[in-house]
């Protein structure tokens, strides 16, 4: 017996003239972008998959050392915006400065006036008031002593210390002014030759007049004539100074006092600038006078 036509080898017919609808495949289900990565990856060459792994592991390795050879206070991800602070100009530096430099005129014993200049170091509180102290030249024949402020008030002084052996005086003065500017004193032996060099002073009576140059040498040594030794560890300078500039600061770039200006050179006999002056230092002037520095 032979079988039925849905017997035969050849599968299911289709009956009553409908075919069979097919059954959808089933949907693929989406690749996660690690998942499209690692396929890619496996899709690479041996080689390109070993290339691939080196260059991940170093990468790997910067971002770890990295943070390690950045300086302080500084972060992955981070900009610094800080700014620097800008170094003040001349004409800013001699508009505060100018106002810590008094004249100091002295009246001598033979008649003659001595004109020097000044510096506020200190102000002292004696009971209500301020007591300001400046830092001049010495001259054992002073008398009556009289500081003038920059806002042009005189007031009589009065010398406290004395420290001849380097030409320096600690003036008291009994008066000041409603407004008292004090100088800041630095440091002299932070100074190196090529420093820049600000003068500020009364030469030939001009008040507060600026001079600048540079640091020219370091512990200079010089015989004042008639004194019985020389002067040592003076600062050489080469801002213009003359007679009246005496006594006056030697200011460094950032406006601290770093010297008392204590004379100058004279090759030609001529007690005029000739390209070198001479300062004590801060310490030794401040030091001598109880004004130690800041």
């Amino acid at each position: 017996m032979t079988g039925s036509k849905a017997d035969r080898p050849y599968g299911a017919f289709p009956r009553h003239g409908v075919a069979p609808v097919p059954e959808p495949a089933p949907a693929e289900p989406p690749r996660t972008r690690r998942g499209r990565i690692a396929a890619w990856f496996r899709a690479r060459t041996r080689r390109e998959r070993t290339e691939l792994a080196i260059t991940a592991v170093l990468v790997f390795a910067s971002v770890i050392l990295l943070p390690s050879a950045l300086p302080k206070g500084y972060e992955l991800g981070t900009v610094d915006t800080a700014a620097p602070t800008p170094t003040p100009t001349i004409p800013e530096l001699y508009a505060r400065l100018a106002q810590t430099v008094v004249t100091v005129r002295a009246d001598l014993a033979d008649g003659k006036t001595s004109l020097g200049s000044g510096v506020v170091a200190r102000a002292e509180a004696e009971g209500i008031d301020l007591r300001p102290t400046a830092v001049s030249t010495y001259d054992s024949r002073s008398d009556g002593i009289t500081v003038t402020f920059a806002d042009g008030s005189t007031f009589e002084a009065k010398i406290f210390a004395r420290q001849p052996d380097n030409d320096i005086a600690g003036i008291r003065a009994l008066g000041h002014p409603d407004q008292l500017a004090v100088a800041t004193l630095g440091n002299a032996n932070a100074l190196n030759v090529g420093d820049d060099a600000i003068v500020i002073g009364n030469p030939f009576g001009l008040s507060r007049s600026l001079s600048t140059g540079v640091i020219s040498g370091l512990h200079r040594s010089v015989q004042p004539p008639g004194a019985d030794k020389p002067m040592t560890e003076l600062i050489q300078f080469d801002a213009s100074v003359n007679p009246g500039n005496s006594g006056g600061p030697l200011f460094n770039r950032d406006g601290d006092v770093v010297g008392i200006v204590s004379g100058l050179a004279n090759p030609n006999g001529q007690a005029s600038f000739a390209g070198i002056g001479f300062a004590v230092t801060i310490q030794a002037a401040g030091g001598a006078v109880g004004v130690p520095p800041d």
